[in-house]
């Protein structure tokens, strides 16, 4: 049976496995977003396309969408094995972790799924078109941000728990060397008192000799 220790091993693996998944799938939207936000010189035709690109997406297959919802959900998991019995020390980091990711699920229900819906009925309420475009490539980058945040702090938990062990094992073996000379230092004297005794036997010995 699996220790606590190796589930949180398998926790982590899910996590980085669900976030990379979802970071990939929302990258391939950057090839049109970069040009809505960072492009000065960013025509029509840019958010024309972009606007075709999330049309499509609209139409993605439900099978396509059960799989991500799927890896998702495996994520969440991950993140509930870690906080489960979480390290006192590290546990607000392990929270946090579980906050962004959550956190990320949120950005795409309320900004990028609703965007994306608002491709096809042209409801973009207070704002224009381009804007509404503009909210939803915003929308994907926070969420690429929050994920990446989610990964780094996975890398600075496995860091700090490696960092905790490899200090354990020093502490115990110096612990170890300590008892061993503590135990030399009783036993010294004894067998000094040892020596000692047989060296006058040894004397007394040749005096009878003689």
């Amino acid at each position: 049976m699996l220790s606590y220790q190796e589930l949180c091993t398998f926790g982590t693996s899910l996590i980085l496995i669900a976030s990379s998944f979802i970071m990939g799938v929302f990258y391939n939207n950057l090839a049109y977003d970069y040009h809505l936000l960072f492009n000065a010189n960013a025509t029509q035709e840019h958010f024309d396309n972009a606007l075709k690109h999330y049309q499509t997406l609209y139409y993605t297959g439900r099978p396509v969408l059960y799989i991500l919802g799927f890896v998702a959900v495996v994520g969440l998991l991950g993140n509930m094995i870690r906080i489960y019995k979480p390290n006192p020390e590290l546990k607000m980091f392990e929270y946090a972790s579980l906050g962004l990711y959550v956190l990320g699920i949120c950005v795409f229900i309320t900004n990028i799924k609703t965007g994306i819906e608002c491709t096809l009925t042209g409801q973009w309420g207070e704002v224009t078109e381009n804007q509404g475009l503009a909210v939803i490539a915003s929308s994907t980058i926070i969420l690429e941000v929050v994920f990446l945040g989610v990964l780094f702090l996975q890398a600075g938990l496995w860091y700090s728990n490696y960092d905790y062990q490899k200090r354990l094992k020093k502490f115990y073996e110096e612990e170890a060397i300590a008892e061993a000379n503590a135990k030399a230092a009783v036993l010294e004297p004894k067998t000094t008192s040892k020596a000692k005794k047989v060296r006058k036997d040894a004397k007394k010995e040749n005096k009878k000799q003689k």
